[in-house]
């Protein structure tokens, strides 16, 4: 039986060459990833290309116009969209993904490179051949990442579990080791670990309601809101100068690990920022947090001050569910409503 694929350039190291000094976006690398399909596969492959970037230079609105891209494909032909992106961003362009496509019943995923195709050692052709291997053999819904460190093999990661790449040794990893699977051989073999999904829960996914809707507004344009002010988890953070800047529409304050923030009064004060908030309006969250039958005080602190704690996920998955709820006046409340597994504590 014939698998069709769509192929997605958008970029990106995996779709550059070394120019000279630098490495730069090329248009000879699609017909290269082509090349490199499952060996004995009977493939039929499409492709388009809504833009061309390097990925650190993706904006809110690539996101927007990834997602109506996907959307407005002839998905009844297409069995799995295959995104080649760039590694900076991969995982923020997952979420959104994730997000803007929430309920639909297309299998998508998004494979990247450590290095140009042209050079060796690059990964770029395995992540692509067991990308679609893995999206021929499972015909799941939902937004995945194929990519294979160095020394290891491919791995599959859910697109809502994804952590950014890690700057000092350009691994990617999902939070708390819940990657979906891996891909060895051709072949996939699921991660049967405690908090990872089963094929069945991950199939439950798609909701014809649900994703007929978030189709229609991602070929309209779904918008990722930029009026949210997102704080690090760092000391010393001069919150209210920030916050009195810009009418922002939210606030997030990125939490420490054990889900907590500066709660303490003064000039730096989470606490005050937290009061003013309430009273204009807007609301202030913190998190990604953790339950616990034993909280800090602080966060008992900044509850009473108006503060709104977030469920515990990725802090990539945080500030872009904040933006999708913010774009597409949706209630803050459904932050813990679970989007492709994205809460990783239930």
């Amino acid at each position: 039986m014939t698998i069709r694929v769509h192929v997605v350039f958008t970029g990106g190291t995996i779709g550059s060459a070394p120019t000279g000094m630098s490495t730069d976006l090329v248009t000879d690398s699609d017909r290269q990833l082509l090349s490199f399909a499952p060996p004995g596969a009977d493939l039929a492959f499409t492709h388009s290309s809504p833009f061309r970037i390097l990925s650190e230079d993706a904006t809110l609105g690539d996101w927007s116009r990834l997602a109506g891209h996907i959307a407005g494909l002839d998905l009844d032909r297409i069995d799995a969209v295959v995104v080649a992106h760039g590694s900076d961003t991969l995982a923020w362009s997952a979420k959104a993904l994730n997000y803007a496509l929430e309920g639909a019943s297309t299998t998508v995923v998004m494979v990247g490179s450590d290095k140009p195709l042209t050079e060796p050692g690059s990964n770029g052709a395995d992540n692509f051949r067991d990308a679609i291997s893995f999206a021929a053999t499972e015909k799941l819904p939902g937004v995945y990442v194929a990519w294979r460190n160095p020394g290891e093999c491919t791995t599959i990661h859910l697109g809502s579990r994804l952590l950014p790449c890690d700057i000092h040794d350009d691994t990617f990893r999902s939070a708390k080791g819940l990657h979906f699977g891996e891909v060895s051989d051709g072949g996939f073999r699921r991660n049967a670990i405690e908090g990872n999904p089963s094929r069945s829960h991950l199939a439950k996914m798609a909701d014809p309601i649900v994703g007929k809707a978030a189709m229609a507004r991602a070929r309209e344009g779904v918008e990722f809101s930029a009026d949210l002010l997102v704080l690090p988890a760092m000391p010393g953070i001069p919150a209210r100068r920030l916050f009195d800047a810009h009418p922002w529409k939210a606030v997030l304050q990125l939490a420490y690990h054990s889900g907590t923030a500066s709660s303490l009064e003064g000039d730096q004060s989470l606490t005050e920022l937290a009061r003013n908030c309430r009273v204009g309006g807007i609301p202030l969250v913190v998190g990604p947090g953790r339950g616990s039958n034993a909280p800090y005080a602080s966060i008992a602190r900044l509850e009473d001050a108006g503060a709104v704690f977030a469920p515990s996920m990725t802090e990539s998955a945080l500030v872009v569910k904040l933006r999708w709820l913010l774009g597409t006046r949706q209630d803050l409340s459904a932050l813990a409503r679970p989007v492709g597994f994205d809460i990783l504590d239930r």
